[in-house]
Order: C-alpha cells, then sequence, then structure tokens
C-alpha cells in the first residue's frame, strides 16, 4: 500500500478516537458552553436595533483578551495587571504593519500577538519567582511603563491623533463591523475550548498545585518559574491578538485607549465572571458592558458623562466580590445548575498499572549547611540502598529537615556530594531530582485542596510524561492521548498503593490529615521513584491509620524502594526501619543497623 493511502487510514483513525474520547468526556456543561456561543453568534440578529454591531464586536474582542487573561488568573493564580499593555502592544504592532507593509490583515495581528508574547515572556521571566502582590504590583508598573511610552514617543503612536490603520479584506471577507464580530466569537470560544483543554491537561494541573502549594508542587518536581512564564506568554498572545484584530475594528490605535484603565477592566471581568472557568471571562465581559448602561444613566442624572462613573462601579462591585466572599457568576450559576440535573455517571477508570522499577543507591558524603554561623547539617553522610528504610531521628532543630531539602535539592550544600545510582546530583535542581527518581514528601497539609485525589496523584505522573505539553494538550494529539490513559493508570496504581483508589473522585479538602498524608505518598509513588524520602508521615494518624502506613511503608521496602524516614513515632520506627541515624546539632551522634528502636 503506498504512503498516501496509509498516512490518510492513519489519519482517519486518529479522527475516530479523538471523536470517541470527546463523546466520553463531554459533559452538561460542554452543550451549556455550546449553546452559548452558538446564541452569541446570532447576538447581532437580536440585538442590532439596541446595541450597534461595532460595540458588540469590540465587547467580543474585549472577551477574548478577558480569556487570555484568564491563562493566568484561573490557571496559574497570578493576579495580572499588565493584560491591557499585552492588547494595546499586538494593537500597534498590528497598526505599524499594515500601514508600512503589503501583509495580509490577519498575518499583521498574528504579528502582533507574537510581539505581545515576547513582552509577556519577559513580564514573566521578571516576575517568576514573585509572590501574587509582589506580581501585581510588577505587572500595573508594566502597564504604566507602555502606556508612558506611548505617551511620549509619538513616532511609535502617533501622538494625540494615533495611527490611522487602512482597511484590508479579512479572511476573505470585507472588514465589516459584524464579520469583526462573528470573528471575535470565534477566537474566544477557540480560546475557552484551550483553556478547558489545558485546565484538565498536565499544563493546567502543575499550575493549580503551584498556585495552592508551592513547595508541595516542588517537592514533586513542579517546574513552577517555567509554568509561569509560559502561562504570562500565552496570556499575552491571546491579548495580542485581540489588539491586532480590535485595532482594524477601530480604524484607528488611540494610545489612550489601551492605558492602566484596560488591565484593570479586563481583570475585574475575569475575577468576576470567575477566573478558573472558561467562560467566565466573557460573562464578566457582559456584567462591564451593564455597568456601563448604569454609569450613563447615572451621569445622566447629574449631568456628567458617564465614563466618569464606570471605573467607580467597576471597583465597588471587585471590591464586593473580594470583601464578602462572595462567589464568581458562572461558578455560581453552574453549582446553582447541578442541583436540579441528574447527577451524570462518571466515566469508566482505567485498569491501575505497575511502572518499570527504578531501583537506585543514593549516597551523600560529608554534607554540610550553615545558616550564618550556624551548623544546620555539619559533616553528614549516608547510604539508601534498594529495598531498605533508614530512620532520621533527633530532637527538634537537629538538622533532620535540613537534610532532606538538602537531598532533595530544594537546598543547595555548602560542602558535600550526593550521588544517585552513578550520577553525581549535587547540583541539580529539585525537578531533575524527580526525573531521576529522587522524591520528597513534606509535612503535615502539604496538599492541593481544590484537586480531586486523582488529580493530585496525576500532578507526580506528570515528571515521567514526554507528550504533555501544552500545544499537544490544546490539539489533543494521539500521542497526548495515548499517553494521558498510561498516566491515568500509573496514578491510581500509586492510590491503590496507599488505600486511596476509591476516593480517586473525591475532593482532596475532604479527607482526614491522616488520608492526605498518604495521599502525599501517593503522588510521590507517581512519580516512578527510586528513593523516597519521608518527612513525618504518621503526623495527625490514630492507631488504625498508623497500622495502614506500617503495612504501606512495608510492602514498598519489599518491592525495592530505598527510604529514608523523618519519624517520631517510636512504634512505626519500630516495625518498619532497618538502620537508624541519630541527629544532633546537624551531625550524627548515633548509627546503628538492623536494630530495633
Amino acid at each position: 500500500m503506498n504512503t498516501p493511502a496509509v498516512a490518510a487510514i492513519r489519519t482517519g483513525a486518529a479522527l475516530r478516537e479523538a471523536l470517541a474520547s470527546a463523546r466520553e468526556t463531554w459533559t452538561e456543561t460542554a452543550t451549556a458552553g455550546g449553546v452559548i456561543v452558538a446564541v452569541a453568534l446570532l447576538a447581532p440578529l437580536v440585538l442590532g436595533g439596541l446595541i450597534a454591531t461595532d460595540t458588540l464586536a469590540s465587547g467580543a474582542y474585549l472577551a477574548l483578551a478577558a480569556t487570555g487573561l484568564a491563562l493566568c488568573v484561573g490557571l496559574a493564580g497570578v493576579p495580572s495587571l499588565a493584560q491591557g499593555a499585552f492588547v494595546g502592544t499586538g494593537a500597534f504592532a498590528a497598526a505599524h504593519l499594515l500601514r508600512h507593509t503589503q501583509l495580509p490583515a490577519e498575518m499583521c495581528a498574528l504579528i502582533g500577538a507574537l510581539t505581545a508574547a515576547g513582552l509577556g515572556t519577559a513580564a514573566g521571566f521578571a516576575v517568576r519567582s514573585l509572590d501574587a502582590v509582589r506580581v501585581a504590583v510588577g505587572t500595573w508598573l508594566l502597564t504604566w511603563l507602555v502606556a508612558l511610552a506611548l505617551g511620549v514617543l509619538p513616532w511609535l503612536s502617533g501622538g494625540a491623533q494615533g495611527l490611522v490603520v487602512p482597511t484590508r479584506r479579512l479572511f476573505g471577507f470585507s472588514p465589516t463591523p459584524l464579520v469583526h464580530y462573528e470573528l471575535a466569537v470565534v477566537l474566544t470560544g477557540l480560546c475557552a475550548l484551550a483553556f478547558v483543554a489545558l485546565r484538565r491537561g498536565p499544563f493546567g494541573l502543575d499550575l493549580a498545585a503551584a498556585a495552592q502549594h508551592r513547595g508541595a508542587a516542588a517537592a514533586l518536581g513542579v517546574p513552577m518559574e517555567r509554568l509561569r512564564v509560559g502561562a504570562f506568554a500565552a496570556s499575552a498572545f491571546v491579548g495580542g491578538l485581540a489588539g491586532g484584530f480590535v485595532v482594524q475594528l477601530d480604524i484607528v490605535a488611540d494610545p489612550t485607549a489601551y492605558g492602566p484603565l484596560l488591565s484593570f477592566e479586563l481583570l475585574v471581568a475575569v475575577l468576576v465572571g470567575g477566573a478558573a472557568a472558561a467562560l467566565g471571562p466573557s460573562a464578566g465581559v457582559v456584567v462591564l458592558g451593564m455597568i456601563a448602561l448604569a454609569a450613563r444613566a447615572l451621569g445622566a442624572l447629574a449631568g456628567v458623562s458617564g465614563s466618569r462613573f464606570q471605573p467607580m462601579l467597576e471597583a465597588l462591585l471587585l471590591l464586593a466580590v473580594l470583601t464578602t466572599g462572595g462567589s464568581a457568576l458562572v461558578p455560581a450559576v453552574s453549582t446553582a445548575a447541578r442541583r436540579f440535573l441528574p447527577r451524570r455517571r462518571s466515566r469508566a477508570r482505567p485498569t491501575a498499572a505497575s511502572s518499570p522499577k527504578r531501583r537506585e543507591l543514593l549516597r551523600g558524603e560529608g554534607l554540610a549547611k550553615h545558616f550564618g554561623a550556624i551548623p544546620a547539617v555539619d559533616g553528614v553522610s549516608l547510604e539508601l540502598a534498594p529495598g531498605s528504610i533508614t530512620a532520621l531521628v533527633g530532637p527538634n532543630g537537629s538538622g533532620k529537615t535540613t537534610l532532606l531539602r538538602l537531598l532533595s535539592g530544594a537546598l543547595p550544600p555548602d560542602q558535600g556530594r550526593i550521588e544517585l545510582g552513578s550520577r553525581d546530583v549535587t547540583t541539580a535542581t529539585p525537578t531533575q531530582r524527580v526525573r531521576l527518581g529522587l522524591v520528597r514528601t513534606l509535612q503535615t497539609r502539604s496538599y492541593f485542596g481544590e484537586l480531586t485525589v486523582l488529580e493530585h496523584a496525576l500532578v507526580g505522573t506528570n515528571r515521567t510524561r514526554r507528550h504533555g505539553g501544552a500545544i499537544r494538550t490544546i490539539v489533543s494529539t494521539p500521542l497526548y492521548r495515548a499517553e494521558n490513559r498510561v498516566a491515568e493508570a500509573h496514578a491510581l496504581a500509586a492510590l491503590e498503593a496507599v488505600g486511596l483508589a476509591a476516593d480517586a473522585s473525591r475532593p482532596v479538602s475532604e479527607l482526614t490529615g491522616a488520608e492526605q498524608q498518604r495521599l502525599m505518598i501517593a503522588a510521590a509513588l507517581a512519580t516512578n521513584p527510586a528513593v523516597l524520602l519521608l518527612d513525618e508521615p504518621s503526623a495527625g494518624a490514630g492507631s488504625a491509620d498508623l497500622d495502614r502506613l506500617e503495612a504501606i511503608l512495608l510492602r514498598l521496602k519489599a518491592d525495592g524502594l530505598a527510604m529514608l524516614l523523618v519519624e517520631h513515632n517510636l512504634r512505626l520506627l519500630r516495625a518498619v526501619a532497618d538502620e537508624i541515624l541519630e541527629l544532633e546539632l546537624g551531625r550524627v551522634v548515633r548509627h546503628a543497623r538492623n536494630v530495633r528502636l
């Protein structure tokens, strides 16, 4: 059979598989979203006599930019206030291309989006390790810098007059407001679909984990900083794309239209509509439109322009949502709707599967770490052999947790060497060590409470994936889908190993403290480790929970896993430990093998 025929057969099989997968995962929410998009496409026919089509088109492009912002706020939990700057960057880049080149209108908008993505990448790199407050401040400053640059560089912005943009055909159509509106709705719908795919895939789960507990996510090897940069770049790209098209709708690039107020309004739309809901930003934009009408009415009563009231009303709405703990619009409607809809039967889960075992010797030689003049770890050497449990004991402040952090890569040693098998991992990052098989769990409450039990475990499997990138996730390639099934099976196997497979669909926040401790072990097991570093896994465990934990540890040891156990419960140590290292003031003061405490 010739090559084109083989390719056609494979493509057809892949499409049939994709359609079958889509049918399995289709929900009532997806149906409602499709209906909403279809109704939105028909809106000009219904509202044509009430709202001008160009106003509807501007609002639809605003919804596109807001949906892009949700990639930062909803997925990464990062309160970006720079989306207006990204929209402006895309708008002015496209305007200059339209004025000085003969490129097609769509290509000008795309290049404008890529220009904004470049600025977003730089912004994400600058704030990648900052907390939420500093991210908000930093991105707000970026918005002002872009606005000031447009104000003082007339060659860039066209000065007070702006830049007049020549009109060109758009995807073969005359660029009427109706064409712009339909294009904006389609792009917003596609962006919402991409948001859903990313939220459910490795990219979204890793970002959610990092947003909910940075330390626990880092312990599982989540590359938080790289993912944040990616989220900023994607958000800026969508914002720049909206700007690249809206400037063609307006026919003029006005520098005053892309100031800090636009960034603020976009954030309000996302938070009010629902940052974690695909259609939440669009719903928020509709709310902003209603606020604009209310502001116009107030302005008429006061005899002034309604634009003076609009920012105040938007700020009051956002303040009400944030301070009263009120739910965002789309999540609130979804929660209410579920009460009246029949419970959807969950699709069958794949059978739990085991991964090829990795068994390595971990060796630390002469490890030392000082904080000022105080030695937290002082010349500690140890070996963790496959199929053994080493107990690390000592009083509080003796250096146990610091030693775990040195071994896992959370802290760099001042002196010493760490080897995993034949590899020197002394300078390896936590993510690299997790991929090589060295994983650590943290102390109590180090979990991702807003995820389900299965999603929590899937965060661990993401370190073993090769085809889980953002683009593959959005497109849902055959390799991605196949790897997804394997990852879910391995996550279930990890849950089964700790007795939580039956709770896969439960929210993590509903588990008991002891169950959450076991879940952290399951997430670590999902990475397919060779060496497991456990920090007080019995915290909060009762007698029955302690028996379960003992059985789990003995089973993992029999399976060939090397473990270092920091623990205060002597009953557990007597039952499972093969050797003991006792620390005091960062030094090993006792080393006993094959003993029971």
